[in-house]
């Protein structure tokens, strides 16, 4: 047996018989906000976003901020207007809050909070103005964000027609993907964007997104921002493939997503790397040709793959693509675990994932990838207040802090975050 190949499977072992362990903790976060509470973000100081339901049966969510190493810091978040409710989705390193908030005409539109300040009202992302052959759109919508606080989305017209923006950290102005030199073309271009990321070209970060091509085939860009406005490269189709999807992005401007290749009985689809937007990309090619697809990339280039197994489920992996198939390695589940969804991969190469058992509890766990020295290994993290049953919703960026929600023996729903380092 050579030693890449001896080195392949050690690997592989290395992933199949980590340890199952509980090192990690969860912290309840309180119930300042209301009786019944989810964390939905996490970042690397440990500051956690989610929602309450109060104790009513027609009372307004209420979106929180919290502290994780502050105890009973659990605090409300200000709505836009008084008595119109909100919701919170994320929250960045930078210490900015995206989230919705009914505004004065009761249509939900994107803002953001100040962490800092978390009585103070949001920030509307403000959707595009009107022109002279163009009327103002009517609401926006954040689709992702990076960890300085940059936000993208969409502005939406009254009649839903949908143009890709970015709002730049702690800003409330629009700025267009798709621009003309007269500023007439450009809106309603029915792009989908995926990802952005942290590094600033002539003050914009770069962005992922799908948008339509011709015969109706989706083709996978990548926006970055010059002097003039952003210019999209559209990234190139892996060879053999009919068409590929982009679905995220690191500082380093490397991509993943997947390509489809048509076949006599199935549309295979391979995880799809672009070290460029303008070099052709990596594919992963698995045993019997089984289906997979990047889900995210971390900014290390380490990429989490799904796959489709032979039971017909979706196992996970992590792959480096210049290792080819020498840098996969496999996520096996904990014993016991019937079903697992891996969700997020951290910048120090570890995954989130949600285990459930024959018993349908469910469990979030955290994997961490084999060395040179350590095999991997998967700690799951216990429920806490007499409870059987909890999951993860996020991982921070550096892998720090993993945040979701937990039933007691209550059956409440407690908002907890996890210190991981």
């Amino acid at each position: 047996m050579n030693k890449l190949l001896k080195s392949f499977i050690g690997l592989l072992l290395a992933g199949a018989f980590g340890l199952n362990a509980n090192a990690a903790t969860y912290v309840n976060l309180g119930h300042a906000a209301g009786e019944q509470c989810e964390t939905a973000s996490v970042n690397d100081n440990g500051i956690a976003v989610g929602n309450c339901s109060p104790a009513s049966t027609s009372a307004n969510n209420v979106p929180f901020v919290a502290n994780v190493n502050t105890p009973n810091s659990q605090t409300p978040l200000a709505p836009l207007l008084a008595h119109q409710p909100c919701f919170v989705s994320v929250v960045s390193t930078g210490g900015w809050i995206g989230g919705t908030c009914s505004n004065a005409n009761n249509v939900y539109t994107a803002v953001v909070w100040n962490a800092a300040t978390p009585g103070s009202p949001p920030i509307a992302l403000a959707p595009l103005p009107g022109t002279l052959l163009r009327a103002a759109d009517v609401r926006t919508t954040i689709t992702a964000f990076n960890q300085r606080g940059d936000m993208i989305g969409w502005s939406i017209s009254s009649n839903e027609e949908r143009s890709t923006v970015v709002w730049l950290a702690g800003s409330g102005t629009p700025v267009r993907i798709f621009s003309s030199l007269l500023g007439l073309l450009g809106y309603n271009d029915k792009c989908i964007p995926t990802d952005v990321n942290n590094t600033l070209a002539s003050g914009y970060p770069s962005i992922a997104l799908n948008c339509p091509g011709t015969n109706g085939i989706t083709t996978a860009q990548i926006a970055q921002a010059n002097a003039s406005g952003y210019a999209v490269t559209s990234l190139p189709i892996a060879s053999g493939a009919n068409r590929c999807t982009v679905r995220g992005i690191n500082n380093s401007v490397q991509a993943v997503g997947d390509c489809e290749y048509p076949q006599a009985d199935i549309n295979l689809t391979r995880t799809t790397v672009w070290n460029t937007p303008n070099t052709a990309p990596l594919t992963l090619t698995l045993a019997v040709n089984s289906k997979n697809a990047g889900l995210a990339i971390n900014n290390v280039g380490i990429a989490l793959v799904a796959r489709q197994d032979a039971t017909g489920r979706t196992s996970y992996l992590t792959w480096l693509p210049s290792a080819g198939v020498l840098g996969i390695q496999l996520i096996v589940p904990p014993t016991g675990a019937v079903w697992a969804q891996a969700f997020s991969v951290a910048d120090n190469s570890t995954v989130a994932l949600n285990s459930t058992d024959s018993n349908q509890y469910s469990t979030g766990c955290i994997w961490a990838p084999a060395t040179s020295s350590n095999p991997a290994t998967i700690s799951c993290l216990a429920s806490i207040g007499g409870g059987k049953k909890n999951k993860l919703n996020a991982l921070s960026q550096s892998g720090s802090y993993a945040a979701g929600a937990n039933v007691d023996s209550a059956q409440n729903l407690d908002a907890v975050v996890a210190p991981l380092l």
